[in-house]
């Protein structure tokens, strides 16, 4: 039994499920409504409110219910990361596949994966996110997806090249080339079985690993939306405006000491996230190596 495909694909339906079917329910909040103050049992109280039975896993110091905030930015939090690696994995394959055909290709992936790898891909993200063109454009959302799939991009493209040079030392390649298979032969029926395994892990993983960079980017204030406020002595302060989950920890310095239960309702969601597609991706691998075993 695959048992890292069972839960993986059971964690991924419960994700699904809270994602379209969460926010039809009753107890979310898809207004995002804001209370900084309530009346209780105990008397008058401020937000953030700690949970109980009205906000079962408390609020953020706007008062928001955490835990429509969570249902409520499960999608755009799933539609950024699946656009940011799909972008990604079309320009790697364009790269990979054909550095291994065209020897300038090549040489620009060679300048890639060199160009962004001798830093962590956060502080490329960091410093093209500053930018003044960047920061202050109205399509800056557009921006961050792009800059975010770019900077993984070689290092993508050489998992697909090293995917096909590997095939093409194996003796039944070179049994294609001598009975005079074409290019899109030799693709389809020898490069694409070993090339789509690789492919389909690594885009997988690569879902939970977005999400895991998106969130350090809101640790030290990098947002998708921007809004600028003007505030007492002429100076001028970002904050973030869009609902994905790791916009929840844009306050965990204060958080942390005052609000712990937004933090661990965030990251238990971010994590539960990330632990699903290194599940699926696993399972989806031993899948496909239990199959070419038995074949064999």
């Amino acid at each position: 039994m695959n048992r890292h495909l069972t839960a993986g694909g059971i964690m991924l339906l419960f994700l699904l499920f809270l994602t379209f079917i969460g926010p039809l329910f009753p107890i979310i909040d898809n207004d995002r409504t804001i209370a900084g103050a309530r009346y209780t049992d105990n008397g008058f109280e401020v937000a953030p409110f700690p949970p109980s039975a009205e906000t079962p896993l408390g609020s953020d110091r706007e008062g928001r219910d955490v835990l429509s905030l969570l249902v409520d930015g499960a999608q755009e939090t799933l539609y950024i990361i699946l656009s940011i690696v799909a972008i990604r994995f079309i320009l790697a394959a364009l790269l990979g596949i054909g550095g291994y055909y065209s020897k300038s290709i090549r040489g620009v992936l060679s300048l890639w994966s060199q160009l962004f790898s001798f830093m962590p891909s956060i502080f490329f993200v960091i410093f093209f996110a500053g930018l003044p063109f960047v920061m202050f454009s109205e399509n800056r959302y557009l921006w961050l997806i792009f800059i975010i799939a770019a900077v993984e991009v070689g290092r993508t493209a050489e998992l697909i090249k090293t995917s096909m040079d590997e095939s093409a030392k194996k003796a039944y390649f070179e049994a294609g080339i001598v009975t005079g298979c074409s290019n899109w032969t030799l693709f389809k029926y020898y490069f694409w079985p070993e090339l789509r395994l690789t492919a389909l892990t690594n885009f997988i993983n690569d879902l939970g690993k977005t999400l895991f960079l998106i969130a350090q980017l809101t640790l030290v204030g990098v947002f998708f939306q921007n809004e600028f406020w003007s505030v007492r002595g002429g100076t001028v302060t970002t904050e973030n405006g869009s609902y994905i989950w790791p916009a929840l920890l844009e306050d965990i310095h204060q958080d942390v000491f005052t609000a712990e239960w937004v933090i661990l309702s965030t990251v238990g969601m971010i994590t539960f996230t990330m632990l699903t597609f290194y599940l699926l991706s696993n399972g989806i691998r031993r899948y496909y190596q239990e199959k070419y075993h038995q074949s064999n």
